[in-house]
């Protein structure tokens, strides 16, 4: 196996990590001087996550740029989306015999940029409860990296 490919899905691992930090100090600092949560509050974190998750994809995507090609792009975006139809077929077979444990929230850190889509989806719909189906774009999005990838014409310039 290639160890090139293996770059994305650390990538995002450590920007899953550091946004779990930003979201952390985030609900800290709207919290601080109140016992309850709002919806505002709420939409708050929604939209910092959201905005965070976009830079975090893009500096990952021109970062890559420089060293993947379009296939590597594929393979690498490939891995993390079989990890994330994994650990959501796991979270769901673990929620069916309720157990659900925090040992899936860090299951999810390198693919949480793009869990922000599930919400994103979930709030265009209008429905009240996130549907299975409203996660099929984030399992997909680590795709998106492709439009980071070189031409082929680029390629054959080298």
């Amino acid at each position: 196996m290639n160890k090139e490919i293996l770059r994305l899905p650390l990538y995002t691992l450590i920007a899953g990590f550091i946004l779990g930090i930003i979201n952390l100090i985030t609900i800290r600092i709207l919290i601080r001087g109140t016992n309850e949560w709002t919806l505002e509050m709420g939409k708050t974190v929604f939209y910092i996550e959201l905005i965070l998750s976009i830079i975090a994809f893009v500096f990952i995507g021109i970062l890559l740029r420089q060293k993947y090609n379009r296939t590597d792009f594929f393979k690498s975006a490939t891995l993390l989306v079989i990890y994330s139809a994994v650990v959501f077929i796991l979270e769901q077979i673990m929620q069916y015999w309720g157990f659900y444990s925090m040992i899936n929230s860090y299951l999810y850190l390198p693919v949480s940029i793009f869990t922000v889509i599930t919400s994103l989806v979930a709030r265009i719909s209008n429905l009240e409860h996130i549907k299975w189906l409203h996660v099929i774009p984030s399992i997909f999005a680590p795709y998106l990296f492709l439009l980071f990838s070189k031409n082929p014409s680029e390629n054959t310039a080298k």
